[in-house]
């Protein structure tokens, strides 16, 4: 019985250690916030639970509907750039200029040091 005990230590022990290890990045907030109505944003921010690599984390920014423009097809945005803040676990992609009036979506990807890539997407609408 006590030799049980003593294998049920270091697997307990090595599980705890590596739970850490398979974590992923996970998105805690994003500015615009998903399904807000702000004013033009000349930037989004989205900020993650853990570090992000640069390289490999990014943004789709499209524009989804635009107001008067029953037929308006999704039209990509482009011309931004996208980089970490000083915290490294905040992407920041500064656009050229601040988004018109109509609805967007982002779809995002980010890679930390686990190095396992996770994706997602919100919307917002900008007034």
């Amino acid at each position: 019985m006590a030799f049980r005990h003593m294998l049920v230590v270091p697997i307990v022990a090595s599980l705890i250690v590596a739970a850490p290890a398979i974590a992923h990045p996970k998105l805690l907030s994003s500015s615009p916030a998903d399904k807000a109505v702000v004013a033009g944003p000349s930037q989004i921010r989205l900020s993650f639970n853990e570090s992000l690599l640069a390289p490999l984390s990014g943004i789709d920014l499209a524009m989804t509907a635009m107001p008067g423009m029953a037929n308006h097809g999704v039209m990509k945005v482009a011309g931004f750039q996208t980089s970490l803040a000083p915290d490294g676990k905040t992407l920041v992609a500064a656009l050229p200029r601040a988004l018109r009036a109509g609805s967007y979506s982002v779809k995002w990807h980010a890679v930390s040091t686990d190095t396992h890539r996770v994706e997602g997407s919100f919307s917002f609408t900008v007034k």
